[in-house]
């Protein structure tokens, strides 16, 4: 017991001893946040993951990656607030991969294509456009793509929004910088508005002459050196379209100089050198041309013309006078006088396909021009001239029956052929000129596997071509 009260006393006593001594104050660690290093943002804005900070690019990934999978299931409304939110945080990426510019495209698309709200419809096309610019400044390396992407979608699509000139700079930079790599989709609306722009006096004969070069060279080396099938023949389709405009050119006052209508013709005067129309025809278009009066291939057409063709009849003279001042209604009308008046068979078929010509290269109204060849082949028995030039207004009506490339508008190239064939059958002062189109047209026809593809047409079977042409053919696939 006495032990038991003298431990319990030493236990009371340490405890007060402990309790009195002066504690030791343990020194204080602070922790100081580690300051994280921010680079300095890109004032365009074309920021990266990289200049964000990791705990805040850990979150934009995740959106990124999570509204991808979104845009890949076409689920477009539900990736557009996570596509957003990285489009303004870090539109850049990684710096390298261009995805969340395209992504917002096709967001967009999505959405232009699903309201039927115009008024909306214009505020999204107008945010692609900041999206495109965007995009031109954090990638310039990919301009060419933008530039052709968005001319052509402007062309096709959002038709208006801006000028064709606007359109046609974003396409012919595209064009120029991509050179034979060129995407196919760029070349009809390229070639379509260099000429509807020149043909308005709205860029100059040098850069029209510069962009036909450029746009005809690049077709070329596709169509002869693309190995993939599917990629040769968008090309084939293309270049029925591009061979038809380039001739179109030979009407513009000036494209073309002396030479080359020199080159191209002449020796067609030579052969028929008493033909009243081959004469007149070529004489104008030397002059147009540009040709010096002092040039001895023109002084030669001229006394041709003298010899063989010159009239007093007032209606012709009207007509001539029309033509060489590009008055081309007044033309048809004067002529169409004479022909009312005249009761000379060979002359009226003669001035009645005049009409049609005229119509084909000047006025493009094709069902017209048909029209009159047809009335001249009445006045006129085995007559080819009015056949080739059916086939031509045929072969020309790609754009008018569909879209310029493609079946429907390659279908035209079988009703051509068959015109030409038989303006050789009726004629054989034709066939040279009927061989030389159908060898160029040939290539033209649908191929196989769009005939194929088609469970309603075989080849060698009939088809009703529609459109304004309105004739039955017979299938055949390009060789």
């Amino acid at each position: 017991m006495k032990r038991n009260n003298f431990l319990a006393i030493l236990l009371l006593g340490i405890f007060f001893w402990v309790s009195c001594t002066p504690k030791v104050q343990e020194p204080i660690v602070t922790t100081q946040p580690k300051e994280e290093i921010v680079k300095e943002l890109d004032p365009n804005g074309c920021i990266t993951w990289n200049e964000i900070g990791a705990a805040k690019a850990d979150r934009i990934t995740d959106n990124y990656n999570i509204y991808r999978d979104q845009i890949k299931s076409k689920d477009f409304k539900a990736a557009y607030p996570l596509w957003k939110n990285v489009y303004e945080t870090s539109p850049k990426a990684n710096g390298r991969i261009d995805y969340v510019f395209r992504d917002g495209l096709k967001i967009y698309t999505d959405f232009i294509e699903n309201t039927s709200d115009t008024i909306l419809q214009v505020k999204y096309v107008d945010t692609m456009a900041m999206i495109y610019e965007k995009a031109l400044i954090c990638f310039p390396e990919k301009k060419s793509y933008y530039l052709s992407k968005q001319g052509f979608e402007y062309y096709y699509k959002y038709k208006g929004r801006v000028t064709d000139e606007e359109i046609y700079t974003m396409l012919k930079t595209a064009v120029e910088a991509d050179k034979n790599e060129s995407r196919v989709s760029t070349i009809i609306p390229l070639s379509s508005l260099n000429y509807r722009l020149f043909s308005d006096e709205k860029i100059s004969l040098e850069d029209a002459r510069k962009v036909l070069e450029n746009v005809n060279g690049i077709v070329s080396h596709n169509v002869e050196n693309t190995e993939n099938k599917k990629e040769k023949d968008a090309w084939v389709q293309v270049e029925q379209f591009t061979t038809e405009l380039s001739d179109r050119y030979e009407n513009q006052k000036g494209f073309y100089d002396c030479d080359y209508f020199i080159t191209k013709y002449y020796s067609e005067y030579e052969t028929n050198s008493n033909n009243c129309d081959v004469i007149e025809d070529l004489y104008r278009k030397l002059k147009r041309s540009g040709c010096e009066k002092e040039n001895p291939k023109l002084v030669a057409l001229a006394d041709a013309y003298r010899t063989n063709c010159k009239t007093v009849n007032p209606d012709l003279l009207c007509g001539k006078e029309a033509l060489e001042n590009d008055q081309y209604q007044k033309a048809i009308d004067c002529y169409q006088r004479y022909v009312d008046a005249s009761s000379d068979q060979e002359q009226k078929a003669r001035f009645l396909l005049r009409i049609a010509k005229i119509h084909y290269a000047h006025t493009r109204q094709f069902s017209k021009s048909r029209a009159a060849a047809r009335e001249a082949m009445k006045y006129k028995s085995n007559w080819g001239a009015p056949l080739i030039l059916i086939g031509k207004l045929y072969a020309s009506s790609g754009p008018l029956c569909g879209p310029g490339t493609g079946f429907k508008s390659q279908v035209v190239t079988w009703p051509a052929i068959d015109k030409w064939n038989e303006a050789k059958r009726v004629d054989s002062s034709v066939s040279a000129e009927a061989n030389n189109l159908i060898g160029r047209y040939a290539k033209f026809m649908p191929s196989k596997a769009d005939i194929f593809s088609r469970p309603d047409v075989k080849e060698g079977g009939t088809f009703k071509v529609k459109c304004w042409i309105q004739e039955t053919t017979k299938v055949r696939a390009a060789k």
